[in-house]
Parts: structure tokens; C-alpha cells; sequence
């Protein structure tokens, strides 16, 4: 088990991969499109910043045609007594 907090730890150690999910905090659920109008990336960079955080977990992709859908692993994050919410609550405090 502790790999796999090493490893959700180490994606959010990058502070795009930090923004990108507290953006899915708030709205739920975005489109890949969606999210590529709020970060100055090309959509390789992108694209390798989705890949970290579904490999580690933190998100859940789906496709629905031609679009590519993200969203916060909150039950899996739960499982593994992980608040996400209060860590990105704590760093703003700090």
C-alpha cells in the first residue's frame, strides 16, 4: 500500500497535475477540451499530465466518442484513507 501513496503523492507533486484536480474538485466532471482552455499547455503536455494522475489513480477517464471525460477516483481515494479535499484545503491555509 505504500507504493501506491508514494506513487499518488509523486503525481501531485507537479503543480499542473495539482491544478488540473482541484479543478475536477469543483466541476466534476470535464472534458479533456474542456480543461485544455484553462491551462497555457499544448495538448501533448496535456496529455501527459491526464496520463500521470489516471495511472496513479486520482483520476477515472471515459470516452465518449471522440471525447476523452476526467474526473476525481473519490472512491478510490477514500479507500485508501486519502482526504483529497482537505489536502488541497490545508495547502491553501499554508
Amino acid at each position: 500500500m505504500s507504493n501506491i501513496v508514494i506513487k499518488i503523492f509523486k503525481a501531485l507533486a507537479d503543480p499542473t497535475r495539482m491544478d488540473i484536480v482541484k479543478m475536477l474538485l469543483v466541476k466534476k466532471e470535464l472534458s479533456c477540451q474542456e480543461l485544455m482552455t484553462h491551462f497555457p499547455l499544448s495538448q501533448p503536455a496535456l496529455s501527459h499530465h491526464f496520463n500521470k494522475l489516471v495511472d496513479s489513480e486520482i483520476l477515472t477517464a471515459r470516452k465518449d466518442g471522440v471525447n476523452h471525460y476526467y474526473k476525481v477516483n473519490q472512491d478510490y481515494l477514500d479507500k485508501l484513507g486519502i482526504n483529497i479535499q482537505k489536502i488541497f484545503r490545508q495547502k491553501e491555509i499554508n
